[in-house]
């Protein structure tokens, strides 16, 4: 007998051999009224791998988000998220468009129905390949960045997060992107009525 055919019959009686060398095992009953158990997975957050632990986020001092919004609308939210500097020197900020969000610059946003857990907007699977552009604008000491954006919502009352997700540094002339510093910043989140 060959090597092949050897190896093949001795996997074919394998489990036969293993099945006399083992104890019986008791047989269970049948389960009734029983539910398969759906777990979703945790979001991954925007801009992470996974694996890899994001860095410390370190947010300049006197750097704040306001995001405003009309309590009632018709038709499309128009949304306004103003970047506040009241440091001591001016600040160079950079958003990069963002997949996951149509395509957006800034603000970045996630709309919550209001009373559930359901995320109406980013859509989950709709991400997009965008172009890579990179927008900078300078914060001067006192002044205040503001970035808009429109959004398409179901009629409902939502509660809309939104934050600056980019980069920061020094305005001077020379400054280059290397000393740039991730940076999510916050705002309170608002409440709007789509009619």
């Amino acid at each position: 007998m060959t090597l092949r055919p050897a190896l093949l019959a001795a996997v074919l009686l394998w489990p036969a051999w293993m099945g006399a060398q083992a104890a019986a095992l008791p047989e269970l009953p049948p389960t009734e009224n029983w539910q398969p158990i759906f777990v979703e997975p945790a979001p991954i957050p925007v801009g992470s791998s996974v694996g890899m632990p994001s860095p410390p986020v370190v947010v300049p001092i006197g750097l704040t988000a306001t995001l405003t919004a009309p309590r009632n609308v018709v038709g499309r939210v128009p949304l306004s998220l103003s970047v506040a500097n009241a440091g001591a020197a001016a600040l160079r900020l950079g958003a990069a468009r963002d997949n996951d969000q149509n395509c957006a610059l800034a603000p970045l946003v996630r709309v919550l129905r209001v009373g559930t857990r359901e995320v109406v907007y980013p859509v989950a699977g709709e991400p997009r390949l965008c172009a890579q552009d990179f927008r900078t604008d300078t914060a001067g000491k006192g002044e205040a960045v503001t970035y808009t954006r429109d959004l398409d919502l179901p009629p409902g009352e939502h509660m809309i997060e939104g934050w600056f997700a980019g980069s920061v540094n020094g305005a001077s002339a020379n400054a280059v992107s290397a000393n740039a510093v991730p940076i999510k910043l916050s705002a309170q989140p608002v409440r709007v009525t789509v009619r």
